[in-house]
């Protein structure tokens, strides 16, 4: 049964598609789909039938509720770049195998896109023409028939990993102002060409003054949750926009609210929640000031992630540390 070589991947994931992409990747090598059957928790014969897996393609939050089950697994490729589904089972000892997170171009590339398109769609007013057109309006004043361009603003990238700097590269590349916010200074080679000024610990205040716009894309850590919280956001320029396609728990959903009705922040589009899905009674759905999208700026589409799997598949089986493996300690 096994494919020449010894060798079989475990595919075991909610994605569709995904096990026959890999398997056409890896034509001499045997791909074996674990079906998930839907279930509140991952049922005992999906962990049987996952007993005899060393390579395996899997689910974030599949996976974070087995990791102290799979007896002879040697390197687990996640389908996410998120690793907020392993902070539920800190009950758990951290596993000792190395578990690498999803990166790729193309999940970069949708999350720069998401925020382009907002932005778009807000200095137009897009919205609002949309309502105008349910009532047969013709307008064009405010900011429909007088928008500032892209390049009049000066946008704020909170993080600056993989997407935050394709998030500036795609922002420079309508010459807008990017400033990036990172909690240390970078390496000289980890800069991005497309940042005009990098700021970090202990200048926050300072970065927020400069931004038309806020975009965070920090990871969930202890470092950054709460970092947007309490007042800090009084020192946000006039008008500013936050947009967050990061963790939802940069800021408390008060302290957002508060930072809206006070008029730190004049509008918030928001991707993540504390809480997902964002209960139907939360006040966010209906705050004047704020957009919502269902966690979807950035999602693991099979391509991609048979893609980001298949090269790290080639590093592991070569004998090279796979890329991207988390770091408990860092928190991502």
């Amino acid at each position: 049964m096994m494919a020449a070589g010894g060798r079989a991947v475990y595919v075991f994931s909610v994605i569709p598609r995904l096990a026959k992409l890999v398997q056409d990747g890896l034509p001499d090598v045997k791909v074996i789909e674990v079906n998930y059957k839907g279930g509140k928790k991952v049922c005992e014969e999906e962990v049987a039938a996952l007993q005899d897996a060393e390579i395996l393609l899997v689910d974030n939050g599949l996976l974070a509720e087995i990791t102290d089950r799979l007896p002879s697994i040697k390197w687990a490729q996640g389908t996410w770049a998120g690793v907020d589904a392993f902070l539920k089972h800190l009950d758990k000892p951290r596993p000792t195998f190395p578990i690498s997170r999803m990166v790729s171009d193309s999940f970069s590339q949708l999350m720069a896109e998401h925020t382009i398109g907002w932005i778009l769609t807000h200095e137009r007013g897009w919205l609002e023409c949309r309502q105008n057109q349910l009532q047969s309006e013709w307008v064009q004043t405010d900011k429909i028939g007088y928008y500032r361009c892209l390049k009049d603003l000066t946008v704020g990238v909170l993080g600056m990993g993989n997407i935050g700097k394709e998030v500036a590269r795609s922002l420079k590349a309508f010459h807008s102002v990017v400033h990036a916010f990172t909690r240390t200074v970078p390496a000289a080679e980890h800069k991005s060409q497309d940042v005009d000024q990098y700021w970090h610990t202990g200048e926050l205040p300072q970065f927020l003054k400069e931004c038309d716009y806020v975009v965070n894309i920090m990871p969930s850590t202890p470092d950054t949750r709460g970092m947007l919280g309490k007042d800090i956001l009084q020192h946000a320029k006039k008008d500013a926009i936050f947009i967050n396609i990061g963790r939802g728990d940069v800021i408390s959903e008060e302290d957002l609210i508060k930072a809206l009705d006070a008029g730190w922040l004049s509008g918030a589009i928001l991707d993540v929640f504390e809480v997902e899905p964002l209960p139907k009674t939360n006040s966010l759905w209906t705050h004047p000031k704020v957009r919502i999208t269902p966690h979807t700026a950035g999602v693991s589409r099979a391509e991609d992630v048979a893609e980001a799997f298949l090269l790290n598949y080639h590093r592991f089986i070569s004998g090279q540390q796979v890329r991207h493996i988390i770091d408990w300690k860092a928190g991502y």
